[in-house]
């Protein structure tokens, strides 16, 4: 990280607020619930009962691990994985973003099919380019919380206060730049913990998954991404695309089409008044 980004980066956490005390309580209550079952294990070697810890150490990884790994899982807070029953037009999102290379592209291709997206954007890249996250706005697609520093791989090990950190950074980083934080939020990759609930209440965010994707992030081959996709492109889905790849402009030109022929409209979660549930 180079000395700009860094100092930006500080600059961000130390606007932060301060946890709400309620938030700081419902995350005690959380550590405790998370830590009662490795202390019954405890006792229960200690004391012999070898088979009673096994079957404790196996079902409580098995609920952390769906709880954590399935993004749909609403075991761990209320989240939205499709649009409210009876919607009759699907929603595109884009994780990742801002990117100068790419962005500006995929604003174009939503101007040109007339559709308006959620951006998912990561709040470092935010503050390196302010002025793509105002042209978003500006035309007149949604802004949605991707966490400040886009943790891919430990967003869910994260401790209450440095989920806080990501989470409010992110909001604080986008309010600057916008005069308004974000009402969505979704997390790095999906994953999330049994901390994370009361720390978007205390902030006022909803998370929002998706049900429709075609892994452009990690494919590169276009057709083969369209082809995943079309199966769950129906009424109410959303859709998960990212930003920031090479290919990224033309999956969202390829999907757009798609939606069309189908005589889908495209509408964005505000329209609908859609709420976690």
């Amino acid at each position: 990280m180079n000395l700009r980004a860094r100092n930006a980066e500080n600059s961000t956490f130390q606007m932060i607020p301060p946890m709400p005390p309620a938030c700081r309580r419902e995350s005690r209550r959380a550590f405790v619930v998370s830590v009662a079952p490795a202390t019954a294990v405890v006792l229960a070697v200690i004391t012999g009962f070898y088979e009673f810890a096994a079957w404790i150490f196996g079902l409580t990884f098995i609920v952390i691990s769906v709880g954590t790994i399935l993004p749909k899982c609403r075991l761990f807070g209320p989240l939205i994985t499709r649009l409210p029953e009876g919607t009759k037009g699907v929603c595109i999102t884009i994780d990742d973003g801002p990117h100068p290379d790419t962005t500006p592209a995929l604003l174009d291709v939503l101007d040109e099919h007339g559709a308006k997206a959620v951006f998912f954007l990561i709040g470092d890249r935010a503050q390196q380019h302010p002025e793509l996250v105002r042209e978003i706005a500006r035309r007149g697609h949604l802004i949605g919380n991707h966490s400040q520093t886009h943790p891919a791989g430990t967003f869910w090990l994260l401790r209450p206060w440095n989920l806080w950190r990501e989470v409010a950074g992110c909001q604080e980083t986008l309010r600057g730049i916008l005069g308004q934080a974000p009402t969505w939020f979704r997390p790095p990759v999906g994953h999330h913990n049994l901390f994370l609930a009361s720390i978007l209440r205390a902030l006022g965010l909803s998370m929002m998954i998706w049900n429709c994707r075609g892994f452009d992030g990690v494919r590169r081959d276009v057709a083969v991404i369209l082809r995943c996709i079309e199966p769950d492109l129906r009424p109410g889905a959303i859709v998960l695309l990212h930003d920031v790849n090479p290919i990224c402009a033309e999956v969202l030109r390829g999907t757009l089409q798609r939606v069309r022929d189908l005589g889908l409209p495209v509408v964005l979660p505000a329209e609908l008044s859609a709420k976690a549930a």
